[in-house]
């Protein structure tokens, strides 16, 4: 029997911008279809109209980075697509070619697996993810601006060329263009003492790869280039939940550019605040010491 215990040590929160570079598209489908209307809308809030980046588009987007990364590391027999190799699990599309990702079958490999013990997966028995990301909002500043008129979105006009009779194809795509930023947040919680530390490198470097890729659709025409910009991370430890601690905040110096690479620096320091307030939540009543500072 698969050994299915759980813990809890605390959670590390991660709060921030991302901000738009280039044109951002990810997509929605379309309410009614209408002549000259928009071929590709981007998602936004049903109740405010206002474009936001879905948490799922954000989380699967890391995922898929860190799937890639791992893939390279195993060894040449194990890497491709196909029930035996890393990409095992084939997603069905309809007509279009199937999707293939990675996902553990089983809870025992999952919780030894980078990317299943980040991300989660569902497989033959459910491993939880160990990472939250929420959706992505407007700041109150590009709210603000939409509220005196100014608009959010552009049309992206594109055509697609018949490449033997140069017969045009047109399009036309919403996205978000460069300069807006929407308010991210992303929780990890720390279930186990030992590969915590390994989960959140691993998520950061998804995060800048990330910068170097793109998120949303169109990538490759220039489409999705954004950047992380962290301005808060805190520790919540077991004892903050039940009244007994208070949250770490781990400080971004106000001298260096709130970028992922300066922040890995930052980060790095409070490392061992951070095992230390986990190993003494291993005594004391109920298992857990009181840690407050």
């Amino acid at each position: 029997m698969e050994d299915r215990n759980r813990k809890f040590y605390g959670k590390i929160i991660f709060k921030g911008k991302i901000k738009v570079n280039t044109g951002l598209h990810i997509g929605s489908q379309r309410d009614v279809s209408e002549i000259g209307g928009i071929d590709n809308p981007v998602v936004k809030d049903p109740i405010t109209q206002l474009p936001y980046i879905p948490g799922s588009s954000l989380k699967g987007k890391l995922r898929s980075l860190l799937e890639i990364a791992e893939n390279t590391k195993k060894p040449k027999e194990e890497q491709g697509i196909g029930d035996e190799k890393f990409f095992n699990r084939k997603i069905i599309r309809g007509s279009k070619e199937p999707i293939w990702i990675h996902v553990c079958e089983n809870y025992k490999d999952a919780k030894e697996c980078p990317v299943c013990r980040l991300f989660g997966s569902g497989g033959n028995s459910n491993f939880p993810a160990r990472v939250v990301v929420r959706d992505a909002h407007l700041t109150d500043y590009w709210k603000e601006k939409w509220e005196t008129g100014e608009e959010l979105t552009e049309i992206k006009h594109e055509n697609t060329l018949d490449r033997i009779t140069s017969a045009a194809s047109p399009r036309k795509i919403e996205r978000i263009p460069p300069g807006v930023e929407f308010n991210f947040e992303i929780i990890y919680t720390i279930e186990d003492e030992n590969d915590w530390k390994e989960d959140v490198k691993n998520l950061l470097s998804t995060m800048k790869m990330l910068e170097d890729s793109y998120l949303g659709g169109c990538g490759s025409r220039g489409y999705g280039k954004v950047e992380f910009i962290f301005e808060e991370c805190k520790f919540r430890s077991l004892n903050y939940y039940f009244g007994k601690d208070y949250e770490k905040p781990i400080e971004i110096k106000e001298n260096v550019e709130n970028t992922i690479n300066e922040f890995y620096n930052i980060f790095n320091k409070e490392l061992e605040e951070i095992i230390k307030s986990i190993s003494q939540n291993n005594g004391g009543d109920n298992g857990y010491k009181n840690n407050k500072t």
